[in-house]
């Protein structure tokens, strides 16, 4: 992903400094954070930005301890709580990792796994499948077999955050790209891929490629936006504590997914 960024941005050296071009509600009111740590292999490290830390990050899925505190894979699944959406078999692979995000007085868990199917989420009639919810939402399911899938629990015993992210498309068709980040189909956000930088007080098309990802509320207003070149940048629009919570979880996830492989 890093070399395809890079390449892309190359037309553009003779413009340098240069950054995610924002959209003009965001740019207005935002704050902005250099990210630290994304150096290299992240795994049992620290990534960091403005007062946002992960813990250790571990490559592993942690196997729930039972259906109540729903981390990770659901131990039942005739419970209302169940959301597993991959088996045991996969989760013994490299492919997945977890993490702990803290900013002083919150802390959440999320699970990753990259490589992954689409047709591995178990849909049936559960509909908080993140599968289900994009048909909801976008009449379209995912069907990429390299997807990255993300659960975020910001609190005990709910529900997670779940993320369903076509790593081949946001950069081969950017302009068309859309993810969902969703809890149910009525809590959820847009992920878009932002093809324009901003160099010199200009705003330049990318040849191709991608250079960051913009995340819109179901309003369709802009609420984080993450640059994914060098050791990334993370813009966090002047929302509530817990949503500027919920996207820091989102970025840090994406921020990851490279290193997963």
């Amino acid at each position: 992903m890093k070399l395809l960024i890079t390449l892309s941005l190359l037309a553009f050296i003779s413009c340098t400094p240069f950054r995610p071009a924002l959209s003009d509600t965001l740019r207005a009111n935002h704050d902005e954070y250099a990210v630290k740590g994304r150096n290299g292999i992240l795994i049992k490290q620290r990534l960091s930005f403005g007062a946002f830390a992960t813990t250790s990050v571990k490559r592993s899925w942690t196997r729930g301890t039972s259906s109540k505190s729903g981390f990770g894979l659901g131990t039942d699944p005739y419970s209302p709580d169940y959301v597993n959406i991959i088996g045991k078999e996969y989760i013994n692979k490299k492919q997945t990792l977890n993490f702990s995000l803290i900013d002083g007085t919150r802390n959440s868990q999320v699970y990753c796994a990259t490589n992954f199917n689409a047709k591995e989420v178990t849909i049936g009639n559960k509909p908080n499948s993140v599968v289900n919810i994009v048909l909801d939402l976008m009449g379209k399911g995912g069907s990429s077999t390299n997807n990255f899938y993300v659960q975020v629990y910001t609190a005990e015993g709910e529900r997670p955050w779940q993320l369903l992210f076509d790593n081949q498309a946001w950069q081969a068709t950017p302009k068309s790209f859309e993810a969902v980040f969703a809890k149910s189909s009525n809590e959820y956000y847009t992920i878009t891929a932002i093809t324009q930088v901003e160099a010199k007080g200009k705003v330049l098309n990318m040849p191709f490629g991608a250079i960051g990802l913009e995340v819109r509320n179901k309003s369709g207003n802009p609420v984080a936006t993450l640059s994914l070149a060098d050791n990334g940048i993370v813009f966090l629009g002047k929302v509530s504590t817990e949503e500027r919570f919920l996207m820091a979880n989102l970025c840090v996830a994406l921020l990851l997914q490279e290193q997963i492989g």
